[in-house]
């Protein structure tokens, strides 16, 4: 109960700071360019109209693409856009990150790192580095310029499976005549459950009607033949069901402030102060954290859900850069469909895809036959090979939920299972060790494919 209602606290914390800091912080503006070549920069459409941007990635434009690589997709999660992934020096801003003396091995004597410590951190250069011809996605609504995604309009998770992902994993098939493996965090991961699930709408060009599973798109799309295939899929921390769920005294302020869809653009505050969080918030969480040990606590239970953090874990020059350039906004309707899996405990299509489902401000509890596709119930229909890896904490993202994944897709003999120790939701891919442990993993694992 009491992780629900810090769940709920941590809502009305985003929507309070997006309202009383989003305005003055635009007239600021900021500074930092990106370095991208427009040749680097993809566009296409979704089949509801929607552009959405690509950016081939390469290390700066005078380095060479890996053409003959095999693909990847990256996709990050809830809030973010692709500079997750994408950690890079830019002009006008400096981080001061500072490498560790002892580097992971692929990382000695690499002139790119040596020359930016971020990219250190960066998964999108270390796969470069090895070989891979990587591709940074950014779903609708979000990106910074040039490499920014249109849509933002209050969108469901529903959409970014149906009509987001295909659009993506097409393009770069036809670009590059081979399957991608997809490489998703969090909700990057979870439109990925829903995609492989083969799933659209009952009527496909209308969005406010049900789910439904197409059998021919679930062959197709888990090592299949068609456009729309996938080689593979590395699941990074996505969760089934998220932790807590909301206290039934609370639910109603939490369905009525989520219930208009919209998009929360958090840009021109996070561009022009976002780094300014970075300290503090490494400082709360390493002060919690000193005072539950005190209190005989290993953890820091409920309050992870808040901060999501391992503040041993991250360096506060990254930290500061992810704020900055890589938090972008959100949909309401996603925030729903995440409380609505939370609550009840099962993953489904946004309660209001029905007949005047646009009424319906309180999602009904789950029950057999209510006409509802239920994703958490489903996944047996997932065969592509997976590489699941779970942060080791209890946030807002439960590592028992992403095992559950896991152990709940049709069994593939590459499938693979693992916990990165001393991480947590936020620093798993952008983390001290992630360089030593995550970035090795994923390479030792897509080199098995």
């Amino acid at each position: 109960m009491r992780h629900g209602r810090i769940a709920v606290v941590a809502w009305i914390v985003v929507f309070s700071l997006a309202f009383l800091l989003v305005a003055p912080a635009a007239m600021a503006g900021g500074d930092a360019r990106e370095r991208t070549t427009r040749r680097d920069i993809y566009r296409v459409r979704t089949r509801d109209g929607v552009e959405l941007a690509l950016k081939r990635y390469r290390p700066d434009p005078g380095s060479p693409l890996r053409l003959r690589g095999q693909p990847v997709i990256l996709m990050a999660g809830m809030l973010s856009n692709h500079n997750y992934f994408d950690l890079h020096a830019m002009e006008g801003r400096n981080y001061a990150v500072r490498l560790p003396e002892k580097l992971a091995d692929w990382a000695r004597n690499d002139p790119y790192v040596r020359a930016d410590p971020l990219k250190y951190y960066s998964l999108a250069y270390y796969l470069w580095s090895r070989g891979y011809d990587v591709w940074l996605a950014d779903y609708r609504g979000e990106g910074r310029e040039p490499v920014r995604s249109a849509g933002t309009d209050g969108y469901t998770i529903d959409d970014l499976g149906i009509y987001d992902m295909p659009a993506i994993v097409s393009k770069v098939r036809e670009v590059t005549g081979k399957k991608p493996v997809w490489i998703g965090h969090s909700m990057g991961s979870t439109m990925a459950y829903i995609y492989l699930q083969g799933a659209r709408y009952e009527v496909e060009d209308n969005p406010d009607t049900r789910v439904v599973s197409d059998p021919a798109l679930v062959r197709m799309r888990n090592d299949g033949c068609g456009k729309q295939a996938l080689k593979g899929f590395v699941d990074l921390d996505g969760p089934v069901v998220p932790p807590g769920g909301t206290p039934e005294d609370m639910q109603s302020l939490v369905w009525w402030s989520l219930y208009v869809p919209f998009y929360l653009d958090l840009r021109p505050f996070t561009d022009t102060l976002g780094w300014m969080l970075s300290c503090p918030t490494l400082a709360m969480e390493a002060l919690l954290r000193m005072v539950w040990q005190s209190l005989g606590c290993p953890e820091l239970g409920w309050l992870n859900s808040l901060l999501s953090i391992n503040s041993q874990n991250i360096d506060a020059g990254v930290l500061a850069y992810i704020t900055q350039n890589a938090v972008d906004g959100v949909s309401t309707r996603v925030m729903a469909q995440f409380s609505d899996a939370s609550t009840y405990g099962k993953f489904r299509e946004d309660w209001r895809n029905r007949t005047l489902g646009c009424f319906m401000v309180c999602p009904p509890p789950p029950q057999e036959g209510d006409g509802y596709y239920y994703y958490s119930d489903n996944l047996k229909k997932i065969s592509l090979p997976a590489l699941v890896i779970a942060d080791a904490t209890l946030d807002i993202t439960d590592p028992a939920d992403i095992e559950r994944f896991y152990r709940g897709k049709t069994r593939n003999r590459r499938d693979s299972f693992r916990v990165i120790p001393n991480t947590a939701h936020v620093d798993l891919a952008v983390g001290l060790n992630a360089p030593t442990e995550l970035f090795p993993a994923i390479g030792a694992w897509l080199a098995s494919l």
